[in-house]
């Protein structure tokens, strides 16, 4: 293992609660469906339709139709767009429920809680979302906010989400509300329990830390149920390990997809009976903006499964699909030059380098190989069209089919090499060198 991450070794999910499996097959398509809480005890339970519904859920970017392939059941939107409509019915038609973030702006983006007049206007263009939605039989829960807790200094936004919250109750009495922390904080969540009642799930996104998100949640005397609304590798945000420049050294697809079923198994299958009721991995889909183009995303740009997507498979199915992804053991099965991302890698201009990979498959399927180089940062428009699996530099490789190729850097800056390998199955792995370019 490289040493990104703490180590993840290889072991079976201990399945606390057949009923997290469970996967109603009544969906009703007509009308609002109604989602309540109800308590067995002192455990809370996620009921739709009169059904236990636990949520294998996902933070929707793309590739929404192969949700229900995998095991999910739910996805979840980050705020009320052009697009909302659209992302509803797709839902509706793969029998998908849905978290509908409602955007609140927040204080850390320069908007002022103090100012009377622009929470008004604010809340009256929540309440018109809701209207427009609210009878759509793919909604279940009302997501209002997502971290407005960044980087803020005024608690009247909690008084606020709590108005929002009774608003929705009025309005919407079928219907959940939560708000999405940025970590758990336990002084947040005093403040959110004090200020906003009514919010019926608390929810949070949080990564290297989420072991410790349950404790504190349950430490700061959160008696109903909460989510985790985003996981998954620590973020590029965090305390990571990089270059002397700043190049973030990044774990291979294979390690990647076993944080996830780890994290799974023992932070969200694992408080079943602790107040969790469901999740939604981090991202599905593809990244199109970011420090590191494919620090998250459970496909590739080409719709192609990688590694961390068979993990939640694995994870909502209790199997793994017939046929995985290669795997790539390790960040130093990929080298440059004969070494690896942690030898922190300067090139000269217009000097030859080599390249190679090492990748196994489980079912000894053929591989083919496809290497990549893109300037760090690397933003992928909506619209953008490239036939590889990233839009890369063109005519650095002399071929770009091999396990081992050659290139040269025309010019300096600071980049990113990748290998990605293919089977025959259309499953890929991938992994990556930070590089600098000088003359």
């Amino acid at each position: 293992m490289s040493p990104i991450f703490y180590a993840c070794q290889e072991e079976s999910i201990d399945k606390e609660d057949e009923g997290q499996n469970q996967v109603s097959e009544d969906y009703p398509t007509d009308g609002p469906v109604k989602a309540e809480i109800i308590y067995e005890g002192e455990i809370p339970r996620l009921y739709r339709n009169g059904q236990p519904y636990f949520i294998k859920g996902v933070a929707y970017n793309n590739f929404l139709d192969l949700v229900p392939a995998y095991g999910g059941n739910s996805i979840r939107t980050y705020g009320v767009n052009e697009d909302t409509q659209i992302v509803l019915d797709s839902a509706l038609e793969y029998k998908l429920t849905v978290c509908l973030g409602i955007w609140v702006n927040r204080e850390t983006d320069g908007f002022d809680y103090d100012n009377e007049e622009e929470v008004a206007k604010q809340k009256e263009r929540i309440r018109q979302e809701v209207l427009q939605f609210k009878d759509h039989p793919a909604v279940m829960i009302w997501g209002i906010g997502n971290e407005v807790d960044s980087r803020y200094t005024n608690y009247k936004v909690w008084d606020f989400i709590g108005e929002v919250s009774d608003m929705i109750h009025e309005l919407d009495t079928n219907h959940l509300t939560t708000t999405v922390l940025a970590g758990a904080d336990p002084t947040d969540i005093e403040e959110i329990a004090l200020r906003a009642p009514s919010l019926d799930i608390l929810s949070v996104n949080t990564y290297n830390a989420i072991g410790l998100a349950q404790g504190k949640i349950a430490g700061a005397g959160w008696t109903k149920p909460y989510m985790i609304t985003e996981w998954g590798p620590n973020g590029t945000w965090g305390n990571v390990p990089m270059t002397p420049w700043g190049g973030i050294y990044e774990l291979t697809s294979t390690e990647k997809a076993q944080v996830y079923t780890d994290v799974y198994s023992q932070h969200i299958a694992a408080n079943i009976n602790k107040g969790c009721i469901g999740s939604y991995t981090f991202l599905w889909g593809y990244q199109t903006h970011g420090a590191v183009a494919t620090w998250y995303g459970l496909f590739t740009t080409k719709k192609k499964p990688l590694a961390a997507a068979q993990s939640m498979y694995y994870s909502w199915k209790g199997g793994y699909p017939a046929n995985r992804a290669p795997r790539i053991e390790s960040s130093e099965s990929l080298t440059l030059n004969g070494k690896t991302a942690f030898d922190d890698l300067v090139l000269k201009v217009g000097d030859e380098n080599y390249a190679s990979i090492k990748a196994v498959d489980l079912e000894a399927d053929q591989l083919t190989y496809e290497w990549q180089i893109v300037r760090e940062g690397l933003v992928i428009s909506k619209d953008q069209r490239f036939e590889g699996s990233l839009p890369g530099l063109e005519g650095l490789f002399t071929s770009n089919d091999q396990k081992s190729v050659k290139f040269s850097m025309p010019g300096e800056g600071e980049y990113r090499l990748y290998a990605f390998v293919h089977d025959s199955h259309e499953n890929v792995a991938f992994a990556s060198i930070p590089f600098k370019v000088e003359k």
